[in-house]
């Protein structure tokens, strides 16, 4: 089916047809990094959903895992997409293949980071607690997460050792990155690959993807990065996320209400903190893992981004003081500042 690489009417029209539904209204869509989301009210009443896929390389089986996956937890009465078909449509127009598929209709809406009050890091801890209970009884194969990071820190450590970066970084941004840094997040996966307890995971459980309405939790979204591993990789993923977002709540406030009031408390699983051994080294789990993924983050601000104006972004001058913060990253013009980073810490917190 060609297509004209965005979802107009006629796109739509005959996407349906192909599920042979016919639309009587076109709600708004909404833009995400994979997809594109249009709601639809059918001619018998039923609002559904219907997905657009990025093209990308292994795109389809990633639509497949994240079906699969998110049928799941629906099944299990969790609030996820459900496919109404397990058809998934080819759109093709020259070299250029996109996927589309058709699920049901999740009510809610997403809540602005400077809204995020304790009542929403609590609902959120709680509804990854029950997922991960849940999702321990899945049994399908799925990529490990360990080795997709291992992938992510080898690209990053390319970019990192490029001389034109280091210099640009000194000049524009005046940070450095410590050399060992990336050494480090390989030694971390590496030891998670042997960790016992793994299972399916979202693995993108964040604001934007998690709805909300007045009961509660109303829809968790794009499960297109499930994997397998230790719970901690998810738990360490939302709360980096939620380190920088929630900038007018303390950090320790951030975790006792997310990992404790939420996780624990609220929900059927229990957080666990882990302290691992590698060779000579002690690991602090949820410490490193959040060392990694909020220093992804800076380095998909900085990938994507003029450095010029990366002090504009609220978010990219967040995710930095944390880093350097917590010495993964330092400043080059300031006495004092170090590139050590400290491996070993406390292994549990305390509420």
């Amino acid at each position: 089916m060609p297509h004209s690489g965005y979802m107009d009417k006629e796109i739509i029209r005959r996407i349906l047809n192909e599920y042979e539904l016919e639309a009587h209204e076109l709600l708004p869509a909404q833009k995400g990094y994979r997809n594109e989301s249009r709601p639809i009210v059918l001619h018998s009443g039923q609002t559904v959903n219907l997905m657009l896929y990025k093209s990308e390389p292994g795109m389809l089986d990633r639509i497949r895992r994240a079906n699969s996956v998110s049928d799941f937890l629906s099944l299990q009465g969790f609030p996820t997409r459900r496919t109404l078909s397990k058809n998934i449509i080819r759109l093709k127009s020259g070299t250029l293949t996109r996927y589309g598929a058709i699920y049901n209709y999740l009510p809610g809406q997403t809540i602005p980071w400077e809204a995020y009050s304790k009542l929403y890091i609590k609902l959120l801890g709680a509804t990854m607690s029950n997922m991960h209970a849940t999702l321990k009884a899945y049994k399908a194969t799925l990529p490990s997460v360990a080795d997709e990071y291992l992938q992510i820190t080898e690209r990053m450590g390319r970019y990192f050792r490029d001389p034109h970066v280091q210099q640009a970084m000194q000049r524009k941004l005046a940070l450095n990155v410590n050399r060992a840094t990336i050494g480090e997040f390989n030694t971390l996966l590496a030891a998670c690959k042997k960790l016992p307890n793994q299972q399916a995971l979202h693995m993108d459980f964040v604001r934007g993807n998690i709805l909300f309405d007045t009961a509660g939790v109303s829809g968790i979204l794009d499960f297109e990065k499930v994997s397998h591993g230790h719970p901690l990789f998810d738990i360490a993923r939302t709360l980096a996320f939620l380190l920088v977002d929630c900038k007018y709540t303390p950090d320790a406030k951030v975790r006792k209400y997310f990992l404790y009031s939420g996780y624990n408390k609220r929900g059927t699983s229990a957080f666990r903190n882990i302290l691992l051994t590698a060779g000579t080294t002690k690991i602090n789990l949820l410490e490193q893992l959040l060392d990694l993924f909020l220093f992804y983050d800076f380095y998909k601000f900085l990938r994507h981004n003029p450095y010029e104006f990366l002090e504009q972004n609220n978010h990219f001058v967040r995710t930095r003081d944390l880093l350097v913060e917590r010495q993964v990253i330092a400043y080059n013009n300031r006495k004092g500042a170090t590139n050590g980073r400290r491996l070993e810490e406390k292994a549990d917190f305390a509420e």
